[in-house]
């Protein structure tokens, strides 16, 4: 069964802003890869900004989801730090993601920064990710996994900063000795 127009359009464009840019893709070429007319364009997203707004939302519902099931599936912080490291390996050897690399981090270098609407976007998705990891680390702390007077936020912020570096450094070099280095880094800041 053929998806909807919108749910093609979306799906080409997550696509092709992360292989292309959001500049170097046209509406005209989503149209054409989504198979669809330019009037049904317009029928579901007011503008190309439009569109990259729920492009940026998809993706921050995808990591969301991602991050989610990593946290969920862990019972303690060295078994989510094993199944992290598994799932980011996993995700930057893939040919079938598209996503070697964290989609919001690369999106958002695309634009000067606070760039508006973007940046709030980018913002919400950022605490997002924030509230779901402080939360499991405080869960943590809660069942003595994790010392009692460790700064959740704070280790939650660092956390996010090693894993977005080590994506980057090595989407820039190829070099898989960032992923070890964010491994040990996490590894690090929850004590283990």
């Amino acid at each position: 069964m053929k998806s909807s127009p919108k749910v093609r359009i979306l799906t080409i464009s997550k696509h092709l802003f992360y292989e292309n840019g959001y500049y170097h893709t046209g509406i005209n070429q989503i149209i054409k890869e989504a198979g669809t007319a330019k009037a049904s364009f317009y029928d579901h997203f007011s503008s190309k900004e439009d569109l990259g707004i729920h492009v940026i939302r998809s993706y921050g519902r995808d990591i969301l989801v991602w991050f989610r099931h990593i946290l969920y599936q862990s019972k303690d912080p060295k078994q989510f730090v094993k199944v992290f490291s598994k799932a980011v390996r996993a995700q930057i050897r893939s040919d079938i993601s598209y996503y070697q690399g964290c989609p919001i981090a690369v999106f958002s270098c695309q634009f000067p920064v606070g760039k508006q609407p973007f940046s709030v976007e980018f913002q919400s998705i950022a605490k997002n990710w924030e509230m779901v990891i402080d939360r499991k680390l405080s869960k943590w702390k809660d069942n003595q996994s994790l010392p009692k007077n460790l700064n959740s936020l704070s280790v939650t912020r660092k956390m996010i900063n090693v894993y977005e570096g080590g994506l980057m450094n090595w989407r820039i070099t190829l070099d898989e000795s960032y992923i070890t280095q964010m491994e040990i880094q996490i590894k690090e800041l929850l004590l283990i």
